[in-house]
């Protein structure tokens, strides 16, 4: 199993003539990085289908950390190494999204949120979170999260807004000339509120916790 790794802030380092030391800009992002993975087979049976199985993306879930699942990607070429008799070696590189996330996400949606009434959420994670908003109502309506607004208008249904992808649709029809803020949506470390003001039936949340 590879080490534990923790993502490398975003920040730039500036110079400034006449001034001690540097200025840091912080981007409030976290770099990708490499999960290292050593991998062993006895015997050749199946080997080359195994190969060609590690390739492009997908998500990683590790057995040191079952309960959290990686986005990844296989970034090298492997090279197959007898170590001994009809025993195979060879290392798999993924390189991975910044973030962990719940395998909850993508088992069984066991994270999210149908809520009908304001209330407040706790972001269960070590970081912010990028959900994704799903409104159902009609006309006008502005979210309020941690008391920044969010407005939508025309709403016809329902509309959806995708903070990690900053786009809003209802379906697959795109609906940005729907939506005015600042920003998108996020749910700090710890609790949130959440309301609303217009007719508004319900509002389903895929939170996206994550973690360093």
């Amino acid at each position: 199993m590879p080490d534990m790794v923790k993502p490398k802030r975003r920040e730039d380092e500036v110079t400034i003539p006449g001034r001690n030391g540097v200025l840091t800009i912080d981007e409030g992002c976290y770099e990708g990085y490499t999960l290292s993975v050593e991998c062993g087979k006895r015997g050749t049976e199946k080997l080359g289908d195994i190969v060609t199985w590690l390739d492009g993306s997908g998500d990683l879930i590790l057995s040191t950390e079952p309960d959290k699942v990686y986005r990844a990607r296989i970034s090298n070429a492997i090279s197959i190494a007898d170590v001994i008799y009809l025993y195979n070696s060879f290392l798999v590189q993924f390189k991975v999204f910044p973030f962990k996330y719940s395998v909850n996400a993508i088992r069984s949606h066991a994270d999210d949120l149908t809520l009908t009434t304001p209330t407040s959420i706790k972001n269960k994670g070590t970081v912010y979170a990028e959900p994704t908003i799903t409104v159902y109502g009609s006309g006008n309506i502005t979210l309020t999260i941690n008391g920044a607004n969010y407005t939508l208008t025309g709403v016809d249904g329902y509309i959806t807004v995708d903070s990690e992808m900053m786009e809003v649709y209802k379906g697959a029809i795109n609906a940005n000339n729907k939506y005015a803020a600042m920003d998108f949506p996020r749910f700090e470390v710890g609790r949130n509120t959440i309301s609303w003001t217009g007719n508004v039936t319900k509002v389903e949340i895929e939170p996206k916790w994550r973690w360093l």
